[in-house]
Parts: C-alpha cells; sequence; structure tokens
C-alpha cells in the first residue's frame, strides 16, 4: 500500500493503516521499518468493530491457500513473529474507501489472513470527486 501512496494521493485520496498493537509496540516498530502512510494504533480494536471486522478461526491457517500465502510472505523476506501481548492473530482486517464526509463507498472484508483486494480494485472503487 505504501508503494502506491502516490497513485491514491493522485486521486485524491489518503492512505491510513490501522492495526491493533499497542502505541508502544506500534512506535518500536515503526523505529526499525518507517512506513510511508500514517499507522495508528487501535489495541481495543474499536475501529475492527465498526466495521464489522471478525475474526476467524484457527483452522484457517492451515487452508492451502493461506499457507500458500505465508510462503509467498516468508519468500520476501517476511519472518514470522511471536504476537505482541494483546495482539489477537484471529482477527480479520479489511480495506475501505470513505467519502470526504465519513460514508463508506468501498468495502472489503478480509476472508483469512492472507485475504486483500489488490491496489488496482482499490483504486477503481475511487469515485470520480468533481
Amino acid at each position: 500500500m505504501a508503494a502506491a501512496r502516490d497513485r491514491f494521493a493522485a486521486r485524491g485520496c489518503s492512505v491510513v493503516a490501522v492495526c491493533q498493537a499497542q502505541p508502544e509496540h506500534l512506535a518500536a516498530f515503526l523505529s526499525r521499518k518507517p512506513w510511508d502512510v500514517p499507522v495508528v494504533s487501535d489495541p481495543g480494536r474499536a475501529a475492527y468493530r465498526a466495521f464489522g471486522l471478525e475474526r476467524t478461526g484457527w483452522l484457517t491457517f492451515f487452508r492451502p491457500k493461506v499457507l500458500a500465502g505465508y510462503l509467498r510472505g516468508l519468500a520476501r523476506g517476511y519472518g514470522l513473529k511471536k504476537p505482541v501481548e494483546g495482539e489477537d492473530v484471529r482477527q480479520l482486517g479489511g480495506d475501505f474507501i470513505l467519502s470526504r464526509g465519513g460514508a463508506v463507498v468501498y468495502e472489503y472484508r478480509s476472508a483469512d489472513p492472507t485475504d486483500r483486494p489488490g491496489v488496482g480494485e482499490l483504486l477503481a472503487a475511487i469515485p470520480e470527486v468533481p
């Protein structure tokens, strides 16, 4: 998402990432691996609930598609890490586009931990603004 930030900005959009890490854990992570987009902490997962994002079951992690997604991540250099206290590895994410007035104009709720829409799909969902 950070790599496509300029493409979103050209369409008049700002990108923000929401994570469930505690603020101090997020700050430590970002000091080691800075992101090009703002990342906010939601340790109580209020935004996740507000957007209707669900939790998955443990068996989801053993689905071939999910295992393949994790293997692709490992091949790209992403290591497996132990969850930080308070983080819920079963919490599913999502991608949302909001209008300037706060209305949801696009929503994508992940079906599993590796399920995300592509940048092209997100860009196509941005409404034209006069």
